[in-house]
């Protein structure tokens, strides 16, 4: 446990350009809904680009509150790990499908911007499976453009691992591809799949999603614990050539889903940093935690760290036990990524969420 009232002392004064504090956060936090409602359109995109880095920028639609209450719903779905489910095909084959189109998304308050997304998410909806599995996914593309699917970090055979061209083609506008290939021991643990066409535009655009290969029995330790996933992500606005929204599950600080456990759970958290571009440091005020896994693979000395170090693609698993009550921020320490542009209520937000561990 480190020093909680040094470290909220130094995470306060980071925003000394404002008059920010715990209470003030908590406090908009529990008006999360009301903030909400002021839905209106905003002229811009989650990729405002010019030149040849996209199509260019156009209002999005107006967003209604039950579809900003889904997309809500879908970001604390994504954090407790609720998967897609697939169709069980005849022998057993577990078939996935991923439809890729253009959408509005309420990224904060009552910005709207226009996102690339996997079934109208973003990010994508989680994929999980276990070893042994055959595993079928099917990818519609209503994109303007050509997109593939890559497993990161997955030894797929070499004509399923999306790379254009290496061998098989891109998906084209109004194509269909199917991915196929067998969950094997190597692809155990925290895993992501993204677009490897055009990276690093959509990527950022939110064609990015997490998959999870479970081993073929869970181990003992993992049937007592919280495991939840927080997954880092990033887009350019007002023609911005760098990274300048920062979210977590495809939502910012105050709207990001928040995470309530029992005061002695222990806590499994999975950290997916699926930005195209920007490294970050996140830490839990007030909790040190143990680096279990890094992409996908078990740490053989596990090391206990304030802060968590992950570079853009890496994932990294992490271990604590809710040991004290109270509300706790979780957020990069980059202080570049809590702000949010065009936030006309509170520049404050961005790559931050709150963990309340209760008695």
């Amino acid at each position: 446990m480190r020093n909680k009232p040094l470290r909220r002392a130094a995470w306060a004064a980071m925003w000394s350009f404002g008059a920010v504090s715990l209470a003030g956060i908590g406090e908009a936090a529990l008006h999360h809904a009301d903030a909400q409602i002021a839905n209106g359109a905003a002229s811009m995109a989650m990729q405002n680009s010019t030149g040849d880095d996209g199509p260019p920028p156009t209002p999005p639609p107006v967003l209604t509150n039950a579809q900003i209450l889904q997309e809500d719903r879908d970001a604390v779905n994504l954090m407790n790990e609720v998967a897609l489910t697939p169709r069980i095909l005849p022998g057993g084959v577990k078939q996935f499908t991923l439809t890729v189109s253009k959408f509005g998304w309420n990224f904060y308050r009552n910005v709207n911007l226009w996102a690339w997304g996997y079934n109208g998410q973003v990010p994508g909806p989680l994929i999980r499976v276990r070893v042994g599995d055959r595993v079928e996914i099917v990818v519609h593309n209503d994109l303007p453009e050509p997109t593939t699917i890559h497993w990161h970090g997955l030894a797929v055979p070499n004509d399923m691992d999306g790379v254009p061209g290496f061998p098989e083609p891109a998906i084209q506008p109004g194509g269909t591809f199917v991915y196929r290939f067998t969950a094997t021991s190597q692809m155990v643990g925290t895993h992501w799949y993204h677009s490897h066409y055009d990276d690093d535009y959509q990527v950022d655009a939110g064609l990015n999603g997490v998959i999870i290969v479970d081993p073929r029995t869970p181990p003992p330790s993992m049937r007592h614990v919280r495991d939840v996933l927080f997954v880092l992500g990033a887009g350019k606005q007002d023609g911005s050539d760098n990274e300048n929204t920062f979210l977590i599950n495809g939502k910012a600080y105050p709207d990001t889903p928040q995470l309530t456990v029992k005061r002695g759970t222990t806590v499994y958290m999975r950290i997916v940093n699926a930005c195209a571009e920007t490294f970050h440091a996140m830490t839990i005020d007030g909790y040190d935690v143990k680096i279990v896994a890094q992409d996908g693979q078990p740490q053989p000395d596990p090391q206990t760290v304030s802060v968590v170090s992950i570079a853009p693609s890496e994932t990294v698993d992490v271990e604590f036990t809710a040991d004290e009550t109270g509300t706790f921020p979780f957020y990069d320490t980059v202080a570049s990524s809590l702000i949010n542009p065009n936030d006309s209520v509170d520049p404050v937000g961005g790559m931050m969420t709150l963990i309340h561990v209760t008695p």
